[in-house]
């Protein structure tokens, strides 16, 4: 594992070409790049974006799907100290536009076309014309827009060498990624992350994971903050990461089962497509030994039934965008009852504690808002009052989830957003607890629990459950099973069957859309089918 101490991400590269050249890197679908390679490739990237005039502070949008095209130039871009400003494919033009606009973006590396979009054509048909600071329009692939240079030209070796140049020296403090939050209470907020966090976090969760001679596998987007703490963790601790282009769980199967992969990292709703193929068993898992899973509350349900299926051990583990991606974990050692229903204790250089709403610190036992401390953000980009709003003056960022403490006082449970707490009659009800008994009636594939207005209750409780394909349920089904097993006031109001859920490239439930569903009605493609006796499961549907 490589000394993290002073490092920034240009700088492990560098360490990485010079101690392990002709070690696989990455292999990418059937493509293997050594890390002398990587190296080479972004140098020569770094090289030719200079004489574009992109220089150390710059911010640079990055518009691809998984490929070998964006780990090149992420590393270039940290070789030059400029900002990478990662957007989702999953946007929306509007939704680009804005990232592209805030950020102060003046290039953009993007795919011509991907999936239903043809990104020339938003930006020519008026995109552009809203971003005057954009001077640089880099396209991969058959692009067609005016004055646009195609990604090949970066990879050009007639550039001056970067170890011939005057560059600016890159500290550990400067930013390298300005990542956007998904957005679900507002518009998305840029969120400066510094060089040292991102190798710190990566070398202290690498050390907790013991990475020896793992072959990583991770199918997380690039744009995503697990995706890239994935490659940093893998490549901290001087591993293969075995990568592939798209989720599908048929392929995700066939690349554990085939290519000796150790380490798994992904998302939990990514697990239960996973789980829900047919031929989905114990053997296809033979080389497996650790997952880890991040990005969206894994249930205590759905991580026995990944360590029943693959028999390897499950980490659970927590994180914000705000801080790096990772704040706690659970422990290789640690026993089931931890390893599946809390999500660890903090990684070191993280502090954590849970408070009330005066920011007051409660009793182990309660249920309050998570604060941590460590590895944070710069703030917000300019926005200094939410970064004050969310970080006191003593260094404690608010979170936003509630947890509280394991029985055993150590690990923490998360048990949701504060926003998604819902008062019913007087009483306070986390939807977790409901979430987590129903997920354990067998006709059930997921469930995700909201509150809405309610003129006597003040709120009642409104369950959105998905049937496991072939099943056919009723409300009242839901609800009885309930009964006995969580508090009368705890059982759902009603319950709405639906095909899927609104979701968010995370894996995390859009509950703000299921609060309007609630109110104003579920939308056709949404809905559970029971007149033809058609019925989709959310297997189906993604």
């Amino acid at each position: 594992m490589i000394q993290y101490e002073r490092l920034t991400i240009g700088c492990v590269l560098d360490t990485l070409k010079n101690d392990y050249p002709g070690k696989a890197a990455v292999v990418f679908e059937h493509e293997t790049v050594t890390f002398a390679r990587l190296h080479q490739f972004s140098v020569t990237i770094a090289a030719n974006l200079l004489d574009m005039g992109v220089k150390k502070n710059d911010k640079v949008a990055v518009l691809l799907p998984n490929c070998l095209e964006y780990l090149y130039v992420y590393f270039a871009l940290f070789k030059i100290g400029a900002w990478i400003v990662p957007v989702s494919t999953r946007y929306e033009p509007d939704e680009i536009r804005r990232i592209l606009a805030d950020s102060d973006a003046e290039t953009i590396i993007y795919q011509d076309t991907l999936g239903i979009f043809n990104y020339d054509e938003i930006l020519l048909s008026g995109l552009r014309a809203e971003l005057p600071q954009m001077r640089n329009y880099i396209v991969l692939g058959e692009g067609t827009l005016p004055g646009s240079m195609p990604f090949a030209g970066l990879l050009s070796p007639g550039a001056v060498p970067l170890d011939e140049r005057n560059l600016e020296s890159i500290d550990p403090e400067d930013i390298a990624i300005l990542g956007y939050t998904s957005g679900t209470t507002g518009h998305p907020k840029g969120v400066m992350i510094s060089h040292r966090n991102l190798v710190e976090t990566s070398y202290y969760g690498g050390r907790l994971l013991d990475i020896r001679d793992d072959i990583g596998f991770s199918i997380a987007p690039l744009y995503a903050a697990q995706g890239f703490n994935a490659v940093l963790v893998y490549f901290v601790s001087c591993i293969t990461m075995k990568w592939i282009s798209n989720f599908n769980p048929n392929d995700i199967l066939s690349h554990v089962a085939k290519n000796g992969i150790n380490l798994f990292h992904t998302q939990p709703t990514m697990w239960s497509l996973i789980l829900a193929m047919p031929y989905c068993r114990p053997g296809l898992f033979k080389d497996l030994r650790k997952v880890v899973v991040s990005g969206s509350l894994c249930t205590p349900f759905l991580a026995k039934k990944i360590e029943e299926t693959t028999r390897c051990t499950l980490i659970n583990a927590y994180g914000i965008i705000e801080a790096t991606g990772l704040v706690t974990m659970t422990r290789l050692d640690d026993p089931p009852e931890v390893r599946l229903n809390t999500v660890g204790r903090p990684i070191d250089g993280f502090e954590v504690k849970i408070v009330d709403k005066d920011r007051r610190e409660l009793p182990k036992g309660e249920i309050g808002e998570l604060a941590i401390k460590g590895f944070l953000m710069k703030g917000y980009y300019k926005n200094e009052a939410k970064t004050r709003e969310v970080i006191d003056e003593e260094g404690w960022l608010y979170t936003g989830d509630l947890a509280c403490y394991h029985e055993d006082g150590i690990n923490l449970c998360i048990a949701g957003r504060i926003k998604d707490m819902v008062i019913r009659g007087g009483f306070n009800v986390y939807p977790v607890d409901i979430e987590e008994c129903v997920l354990n009636f067998d006709k059930v594939e997921d469930v995700s629990v909201v509150g809405q207005p309610d003129d006597i209750l003040g709120e009642a409780l409104t369950a959105f459950v998905i049937p496991k394909p072939g099943e056919q349920l009723s409300e009242g089904e839901i609800k009885a099973w309930c009964r006995g097993k969580i508090a009368n006031y705890k059982v759902p109001d009603r319950v709405h069957l639906v095909s899927q859920f609104p979701v968010l490239e995370s894996g995390k439930v859009q509950k703000n859309i299921l609060r309007q569903w609630a109110v104003e009605g579920i939308p056709a493609e949404s809905q559970f089918l029971l007149n033809d006796r058609i019925v989709k499961g959310m297997a189906e549907q993604r």
